[in-house]
């Protein structure tokens, strides 16, 4: 199964833009979920076979512990002020960056502080458009995951693909089909997943390792979540709720799992996992399964996403947070 041409055309083009640049900063939105942290790894390790220099840098104080499997995952940095970057580019400095799985500058966080001149710039994203970062960008809504994207720059080299490289990309696409079951699954997800397997990759150990390694606490604070759940305008909308007393000690990726869960109910269209991070401020994870764009709704919270899954934050008590989400959810609706 071949690349679609167009395809071809822009990952040669990004391959130009990598021969002719050095010593990159790499880099993703924060809170790096599974295809954030996998495409940064299989671009630093890409940029290795193509004798490039590069930092990965993101924005979260920690990093997800799921993904510690990834050859590189431990060279990961997480941005601070005066952070150094020569132990990982020769001249101690930052002149040129890819940004990937990031639409703006908004999910960019502090790292946006390190970005050299746009014209210095690449950019490699599946969101919605929101901010032009980059001398060359390469946006594509239709595309599963940023981790499939970058299989397509890596198959442009016409380089062996390693194992490493491998399961970072299947690693990004398995995160962000849900196991190849979300509608972003494309026919080309399932033929690049076979190019990995067939390199080396063990879909059954990556799944275990993504979606079914659990701590005991996470378990039962997923019970908890489970067993708040809420359905509002006519079982339309289901909400699971968690507040800041239940979250306490808890490490917020392992019980993400609860979003998917939210939409998971018979004749509903909408999920809302929506959890108290601190008094009064709320982290909100949006589900859809029907028509309804939940990206337009979190775009009012200045968050963002997709349309069948998205995320925002509201500062605002319980009742006040699930009641505008409602209304914004009405309008789409």
């Amino acid at each position: 199964m071949e690349a679609k041409k167009e395809d071809l055309r822009i990952a040669r083009k990004i391959l130009e833009f990598i021969h002719t640049h050095d010593n990159f900063l790499i880099s993703a939105h924060i809170n790096a979920d599974g295809d954030a942290v996998a495409s940064v790894i299989a671009v630093h390790l890409l940029l290795n076979t193509l004798n490039k220099f590069s930092v990965m840098v993101l924005s979260d104080p920690q990093k997800d512990q799921r993904y510690n499997f990834l050859s590189g995952f431990d060279h990961i940095l997480h941005y601070t002020k005066g952070l150094s970057v020569r132990p990982y580019l020769p001249k101690g400095k930052i002149e040129s960056a890819i940004l990937l799985d990031v639409p703006g500058y908004g999910r960019l966080g502090d790292v946006q502080k390190l970005l050299p001149a746009k014209a210095n710039v690449l950019k490699i994203d599946h969101h919605p458009f929101e901010d032009v970062m980059g001398e060359l960008e390469w946006m594509d809504v239709k595309m599963s995951s940023t981790a499939a994207m970058v299989y397509e720059v890596a198959a442009a080299t016409q380089k062996t693909i390693g194992k490493d490289l491998a399961q970072a990309i299947y690693t990004g696409i398995l995160y962000d089909t849900g196991r190849f079951s979300f509608s972003n699954t494309r026919a080309r997800d399932f033929f690049i997943a076979s190019q990995m397997v067939a390199l080396g990759v063990e879909p059954a150990e990556i799944t275990n390792r993504l979606f079914f390694e659990n701590s005991f606490n996470a378990l039962k604070t997923i019970g908890l979540g489970l067993a708040s759940l809420e359905n509002y305008l006519n079982g339309a909308v289901n909400v699971i709720y968690l507040d800041n007393r239940q979250l306490q000690n808890q490490n917020q990726n392992e019980i993400e799992e609860l979003a998917n869960y939210s939409v998971a109910v018979r004749g509903g269209q909408i999920g809302l996992f929506v959890r108290e991070i601190k008094p009064g401020f709320h982290k909100v994870s949006l589900r859809s399964k029907s028509h309804v764009d939940v990206n337009q709704v979190a775009k009012v919270f200045n968050g963002g996403g997709h349309t069948r899954a998205a995320g925002c934050r509201i500062e605002a008590g319980k009742e006040e947070t699930i009641q505008r989400l409602l209304e914004e959810i009405k309008k789409q609706l």
